[in-house]
């Protein structure tokens, strides 16, 4: 018998019930967010699906943490550097606004107030292009602000395998990666989703002449020889306030000499040691890279010290740092 084809594709599109989307779970489901000047429950924090910052990835923003100390006293960590890299993102990409630094810090501590926050916390501030308009659309901007519980692992549990990626790291002249914005992670997307097919953890990425540049998510340093070593900030990599912050550390409490210089690729499998750091990473070690054994395949005691030593100062027990913290 020959099958009855339905011509009308009105028919066609009727003729079965349409199921419902699924609801998605995510890390904030059920906590209140600040969007577009109001803080909202989560479900109401909404961008239209043809605004500029769907379609063209016109959203920057900043991952900030908060952590408890000793003293039971919560503080967000650096946050001023924090919103200053947010504002230059925002500049470069021609974002219209009138944002100051003390109007974005209150936003940010206003909504770990009303989720009432008593633990380690990650903040994620964004900037979006709410518009249709086209590539071209620099505003209206809205700003949304989320805070959720931090899960901390060990050292030991953090210890990852990297491979170098085949996907070369986005550059100034392209899309500069000093920007924080949305677009720019689709570099690290590639790069992680083959690293994850392939059996590793993470990758890292090489600039287009072939030197080390970051990994998909967080800034590299390594020690070779006794000396701690990172890509410089023109190669092609985020300006990162940890890594920032690590470098002061190690200079002047470790006395551990930092030089920021190229990083061949096959330097890597030299090293004693190598770990990623970022606010979301904080210090993650990197044991293996391409299946090379870094050090003894452990974490390395100087990877140790500096997480130790940057932990203290994000919980207040280094007074001199005082001034990095940020009181609710």
């Amino acid at each position: 018998m020959t099958p009855v084809v339905c011509r009308d594709k009105t028919k066609q599109l009727t003729s079965h019930p349409r199921r419902a989307a699924p609801m998605v779970e995510f890390a904030a489901t059920g906590s209140k967010i600040y969007f577009n000047g109001q803080i909202v429950p989560e479900r109401e924090a909404t961008v239209h699906v043809l605004s500029g910052a769907v379609k063209y990835g016109a959203t920057v923003f900043e991952g900030i943490c908060a952590y408890l100390g000793d003293e039971d006293r919560l503080t967000v960590f650096r946050l001023p550097e924090h919103l200053l890299r947010l504002q230059d993102s925002m500049r470069i990409m021609r974002f219209e606004h009138d944002w100051s630094v003390s109007h974005l810090s209150g936003v940010v501590t206003d909504v770990i107030k009303a989720n009432e926050m008593h633990q380690d916390t990650h903040i994620r501030l964004s900037a979006y292009i709410l518009s249709e308009g086209f590539l071209d659309a620099t505003a209206p901007v809205a700003l949304g602000c989320l805070a959720v519980g931090r899960h901390d692992k060990s050292l030991s549990d953090k210890a990852a395998r990297a491979q170098v990626s085949s996907w070369h790291r986005i550059e100034d002249s392209s899309m500069p990666p000093r920007v924080k914005c949305s677009a720019n992670y689709q570099n690290g997307r590639l790069a992680t989703i083959q690293a994850r097919a392939d059996g590793y953890d993470e990758a890292i990425l090489l600039t287009g002449s072939g030197k080390v540049a970051e990994s998909a998510g967080a800034c590299l340093m390594a020690v070779r020889d006794g000396v701690v070593i990172t890509p410089t900030i023109t190669g092609s990599i985020l300006e990162s306030v940890t890594r920032a912050t690590l470098i002061e550390l190690c200079e002047s409490e470790l006395g551990i000499e930092v030089q920021q210089r190229e990083i061949d690729r096959t330097e890597l499998y030299l090293c004693e040691e190598v770990f990623l750091c970022g606010s979301g990473y904080e210090v993650t070690p990197i044991v293996n890279i391409d299946g090379y054994s870094i050090g003894d395949g452990e974490v390395g005691s100087k990877t140790r010290t500096m997480f130790e030593t940057y932990d203290a100062a994000t919980r207040g027990r280094l007074s001199q740092y005082e001034h990095w913290l940020t009181a609710v």
